[in-house]
C-alpha cells in the first residue's frame, strides 16, 4: 500500500473509533473471585488447579483479545482535525539537534496576496503589523499551504523560545491532511474551541512533520504553544506562539 493510502485508512480508522460509543466495562474479576471461592467452599468445585493448561483455541481467544485491545489503544492514540493528525508517542520529545519549523524552509516566499492566489482561498490574519516572512508550502499530500511569520516586538507578540519569531501562522485546506503532531502524552492535548470551532491545544514542546509527495518533510521541534483550529469554511489554522492558552484564543478569534 502507498503512503498516501496508508495514511487515509489510518484517519478511516480513527474517524470510527471516535464514532463507537464504548459501554463501561465493571470489575469483573472480584466478583468472579469471590463466586468461585464460595463455590469451592460448598463443594460444587473442585479445588484450583496446580497448573493451568489453557486449549489451543483458549490461546488464540486470548491473543485475540489482546490484539483488539492494542488496537483499540492504538485509535484512541490519535486524534485528527483538519489537516492535522495528533498522534500521541510516549518519549516523543524534541531535541536540540532538529531544526525549528521556519517559513523559508517550508516553501518559496511570496505577499499574503500571491499566497492567496496560489492556494485559492483568503488567508485571515490578525489585525496590526503584517507578516514579514510568506511562504506558499508546495508538494503536499494535496493542496499547498501558507505559512506566515512575525519578528520579535511586532504587535507586542512576546517571542517564541528556541525561534526568531513572534508568531507562526500556517493555513492549509481542511481536506489536505498533510501535517502531523507528535506529543508524548495524552493530558498535552487540551480540546477547546475557537469562535464557536472545535480546537486543539498543545501547551507543551513536540514534534511536526509534514506528509508531501517524495515523502516526509521533518521532523521539526517545536518549543511554542500551538493552537489549531477548523473553521466553517474548510480551512485549518495551526497558531505556534509563546501566549497562553486564553490569549491565543482571543488572538485566533481575532483573525480576519
Amino acid at each position: 500500500m502507498s503512503e498516501a493510502g496508508a495514511f487515509e485508512l489510518d484517519r478511516a480508522l480513527t474517524l470510527l473509533a471516535g464514532r463507537i460509543a464504548y459501554p463501561p466495562t465493571p470489575a469483573l474479576a472480584p466478583a468472579v473471585t469471590t463466586r468461585l471461592a464460595a463455590e469451592r467452599r460448598g463443594g460444587t468445585r473442585p479445588p484450583f488447579p496446580g497448573l493451568a493448561v489453557w486449549t489451543r483455541r483458549r490461546k488464540l481467544v486470548a491473543v485475540t483479545i489482546g490484539l483488539l485491545a492494542l488496537f483499540g489503544i492504538a485509535a484512541a492514540a490519535r486524534l485528527a482535525i483538519g489537516a492535522f493528525e495528533i498522534r500521541i508517542q510516549p518519549g516523543a520529545e524534541p531535541v536540540p539537534s532538529l531544526p525549528t519549523v521556519a517559513p523559508g524552509a517550508l516553501g518559496h516566499p511570496a505577499t499574503v496576496a500571491e499566497a492567496e492566489a496560489e492556494v485559492g482561498f483568503a488567508i485571515e490574519l490578525p489585525p496590526g503589523d503584517l507578516p514579514t516572512e510568506v511562504s506558499v508550502v508546495e508538494g503536499l499530500i494535496g493542496e499547498p499551504g501558507v505559512v506566515v511569520a512575525w519578528p520579535p516586538g511586532a504587535a507586542d507578540y512576546p517571542t517564541i523560545g528556541g525561534t526568531k519569531w513572534s508568531l507562526l501562522l500556517m493555513v492549509f485546506r481542511s481536506d489536505a491532511e498533510i501535517a502531523l503532531k507528535t506529543v508524548d502524552r495524552f493530558e498535552a492535548v487540551r480540546e477547546t474551541t475557537v469562535g464557536g470551532q472545535r480546537a486543539f491545544w498543545i501547551g507543551v514542546p513536540h514534534l511536526i512533520s509534514f506528509r508531501t509527495e517524495g515523502g516526509a518533510r521533518g521532523p521539526y521541534r517545536v518549543f511554542g504553544n500551538v493552537l489549531i483550529w477548523e473553521t466553517a469554511e474548510g480551512i485549518t489554522y495551526r497558531m505556534e506562539t509563546a501566549l497562553g492558552r486564553e490569549g491565543a484564543i482571543a488572538l485566533a478569534e481575532s483573525l480576519r
